[in-house]
Parts: structure tokens; sequence; C-alpha cells
């Protein structure tokens, strides 16, 4: 472990595995102790984190800071779920902040990289992430977003705009509004402190990213401040959200080890690099540039350190849907067979091989998996990835990747082995196979495809069951891991996430 990197400390952006076991999976691989608050001190789904008890944990602790990567949701707000919900001011949230500032002024050695969202506008009626009226005004919003910057970009869009703003109470579309406004301050002011020098990095990413929108426009906005303030290469923009802690950290240890990664880039199918992957703004080529930028690292044509093989977004940018799958497979099966193909080629010659599969949100493509299991030696592969949006997937298989370079104990080639088996069982087992298998149980059990209190046991349990047995058709991890009995858990008692542990069945030598 690296001078600079001896006391890591990571305020995560929820409580949520993917922001608080992924980077601290991910930096085991390396080798370094990554230190995260007492998960009681977080959020807790809808419940903001102890702000007080949260702020008096980073005191307690600056002194021994080398590096502090810091989410302003949680430190300001109390977490993500908060950042959407709450009806706390600007003035409270940025009072939170000024513990940056002051530990920046008695600890200027002190490196802090920040992050903070732009807020979501989802397109969808509900309410399990957002305030109550989503519930039922949830896609008349994310229209009237969209409608209104389409209508200051000077489209025609004034009639329907205002039969929009008839059809939603007064009430909570203020408060929508309100909202932005308030996150929108945050979000300036946090350009403010990194111009001041609190911040060394400034991330401020986006969730669920559509080319119009008042969250687009907000983008804007902050693209025009931060070229004013000339904060250049202190300020990283770009789609992402539950992938940035996990990138953070193989930043802060790619830049410790002085390791600019490179690299070389294979798309599956032609043409296919420049399709706009779901709940983004680009195309997936620039998804791919800005991630590698976000660790520290270039992508180039020539000698690199790691072959990134993609599995590029399908035309009709959705989810795998049965209806579909055969007319795309017989479509892009020649060009993931010649992927494959290429993976094996590279593996045989020594080479480290990261497979992202964004084909589709949310869950693996099986006709890649398959072939994987096929030809390619899935342990030896420096990552894997294949969950949520194409920003999560890339930049935790990054991450992971840049980790992995530096696995040379036992212990950390085991976290590698294990991080990388935990994601192609969460990934490929449970996105694509077991969540609509059990979503399938509860409905017929219970007539809601959703777990409740007196399911949530049973669900669990069926689907270790189901993981367990997934794992015995991966090649090269089948006999010798096993997920932890009883370790099975969905963290947001949903069935969108799950979370559990692996352990080998045999110790390393």
């Amino acid at each position: 472990m690296r001078e600079n990197e001896r006391h890591l400390s990571l305020i995560p952006l929820d409580e949520r595995p993917a922001n608080t076991r992924y980077p601290a999976m991910i930096a085991a691989i390396a080798g370094v102790d990554l230190h995260l608050p007492p998960p009681e001190l977080l959020s807790a789904y809808r419940i903001p984190a102890r702000h007080g008890a949260l702020a008096d944990w980073l005191r307690d602790n600056a002194a021994d800071l080398n590096v502090l990567i810091v989410s302003l949701e949680m430190l300001g707000y109390g977490g993500l779920i908060a950042s959407r919900t709450t009806s706390e001011s600007a003035g409270a949230v940025l009072a939170r902040l000024d513990l940056l500032r002051d530990l920046k002024r008695r600890r200027p050695d002190l490196t802090i990289y920040g992050f903070n969202l732009i807020t979501r506008i989802p397109d969808y009626d509900g309410d399990v992430e957002e305030p109550p009226y989503w519930k039922h005004y949830g896609k008349a919003l994310s229209r009237f977003s969209q409608l209104s910057d389409r209508a200051l970009q000077g489209q025609v869009a004034a009639d329907e705009l205002a039969a929009l703003r008839a059809s939603i109470p007064a009430e909570h579309l203020a408060d929508f509004l309100r909202r932005r406004i308030r996150n929108h301050t945050v979000n300036l002011a946090a350009l403010q402190m990194a111009a001041e020098g609190v911040f060394d990095l400034l991330v401020l990413s986006s969730d669920d990213t559509v080319p119009y929108g008042l969250a687009s426009r907000e983008k804007r906005w902050l693209t025009e401040w931060a070229d004013r303030l000339g904060l250049g290469d202190r300020l990283l923009m770009y789609p992402g959200a539950d992938e940035v802690g996990a990138v953070l950290v193989a930043r802060v240890i790619n830049a410790a080890r002085s390791f600019t990664p490179r690299f070389a880039v294979g798309y599956a199918v032609p043409g296919g690099e420049d399709v706009i992957a779901p709940y983004e703004d680009g195309p997936v080529r620039i998804t791919v540039e800005r991630q590698v930028r976000a660790v520290g690292g270039t992508v180039t044509d020539g000698k690199a350190d790691f072959f990134l093989a993609v599995n590029t977004p399908v035309e009709r940018r959705g989810e795998f849907d049965p209806a579909w799958a055969e007319d795309e497979r017989s479509t892009r099966l020649p060009y993931l067979v010649a992927l494959v193909k290429e993976i094996a080629r590279r593996q045989a010659q020594g080479e480290s091989v990261i497979v992202v599969d964004v084909a589709y949100p949310n869950g693996s493509d099986p006709v890649l998996i398959d072939l994987l299991r096929e030809h390619v030696r899935l342990p030896e592969l420096a990552a894997y990835g294949g969950w949520n949006t194409a920003a999560n997937t890339i930049g935790t298989a990054l991450a992971q990747a840049c980790a992995a370079r530096w696995a040379e104990r036992d212990v950390q080639q085991q976290a590698q082995e294990r991080f990388l088996l935990h994601r192609l069982v969460e990934d490929w087992g449970y996105q694509h196979l077991v969540r609509a298998e059990i979503r399938a149980w509860l409905e017929a059990k219970t007539g809601v495809a959703e777990v409740t209190p007196a399911t949530l046991a049973d669900a669990q349990s069926r689907i270790a069951d189901r993981l367990q047995a997934l794992i015995a058709e991966l090649p090269g991890f089948a006999g010798r891991w096993r997920i932890v009995p009883g370790s099975v858990r969905l963290p947001w008692a949903r069935t969108f996430e799950v979370d559990f542990d692996l352990e080998p069945l045999l110790e390393p030598c």
C-alpha cells in the first residue's frame, strides 16, 4: 500500500452495495483498505443519514486521512433519495458542505474528490425513489421537463406545454421546480468550491440522462459556469451515478502508483459504437471515453494495458425482451462470435481483457454469456460487467481491471476472483434470469410481483438456491465457490437489486 493510499476514505452516495461494498471490494483487490462511515450513520432507503453524527465522524477521522472521496448528496442531503425527497433549503445543505471548506483550511495537504448528481427526472409513474406525487404525475412531469427545454430552444411546444401545466396540480409542479432550483444551487456552489480549491477533483454526473429536459439544460448552464471559472481538468461531467465511488477509488489508486492505464477498445457490432444506450445522452463510444478519463486513463490504438471488449447497445435501446430475442440473436450473433474469438486470442497472448456487456440495460446478453462460457477462460478476465446503465457497467468494470493490475498476493487474487464471480452471478444469473423468475413466483403467490415483509425471507432463500445452481454453469468457478448460506439480501426490500456473499470452497495455498 502506497503512503498516499494509506488512509483513503469514501462517504458514499447511499448505502446500497454498488456504492459501499463494490468500492471496498475493488480497493481490496489492489491491497487497499477503504474506510467508510459506520452503516448506522448512513441513509437507510428513504431515511436520511444522521447528519450531525456523520459530520462528527468525518471530523474525528480527518487528521488520519490522505484522500477523501465524498458524495455531496450524502454529506449535504443525507443520501441520494433524500436529495430527491426532502424539503430542506439550499442553505441547510450548503451549511453542511462548509465542513469540507474547514477541512481543507486545516489540512491543505488533504486530497478531496467531491461528486454530486444533476438530479434525474424519470419518465414513469412511481414513487419508490421519488416524492409521493411522482406515483401519479411522474410521466407528466418528465414530459413537462422535456417540452420546457425544447420550447426554450425555439421548438414548437407551447400548446402541449400549456395543457401539461394545467393537468399537473399547481402545488406538485411548484414543489418539483423548487427542488430543481435547490439542487441546481448546490451544484453551482460545488463549482465554486472547486474554483476555491476545496476539491482537487469534482465530478458532476447525471443520472438517467436524456437529450432534452430541465436536467440537460442545467448541465449546459453548469458547463458554461465551469468554463468561466476555468476549472479545466478539475471537473468531470458525464452520465453516471452508482459507479462513481468505485471509479474514483480506482483513480486514486492509479494516481498513487503513477499508473495511466491505456485501453484498446473493440466494439462488437460495426457502427454499434455510435448507438446511444438507454438513460444516456451520447454514443456509447463517448461513454467509454468518459469513464476511461474518470479512472485516469486514455483510449489508444497502440500498445495498451487492457483490451476493452464492448458488446454494444441494441438499436431499439431497451431491456432484454424474449419477443425480440431471436431476431436480435440472428442479427448480432456473427459479430459476437468474432468478438469472443478476439477475446480468446488476446487471453492466449497473456493480455488483460475486460468485457463490458451494454447490449441491454439491467442485465447480461445471454448470447454473449453462452459464447464466453464456451470459449473464454472466465476466471482470467480482468473484469466483467453487465448491470444497470452503460455508465454503471463500464465504470465499474474499468475500476476493477485497474485494481486487478496490482493483485499480487493470494488474498488479493482471491478478492479479484470473488468480485469477478459476483458480477457474473449478479449481472447474468440474477439480473437476466432469476429476477424475472422470482417476480413471476411472487405474482403467482401474492398477486403482486414484489416482495412484502411476509415473502421477503422466502424470496431470499429461493434466490440463494437458484444462484448457487447457476455457479455450477460457470466454467472455472463451478465447484470452487459458493453463496455463503443466509447471505442473500434485497437491499431496499425490492427485487430490482440483490446482494450476497461468496466464499471459496478451497482456501488458496
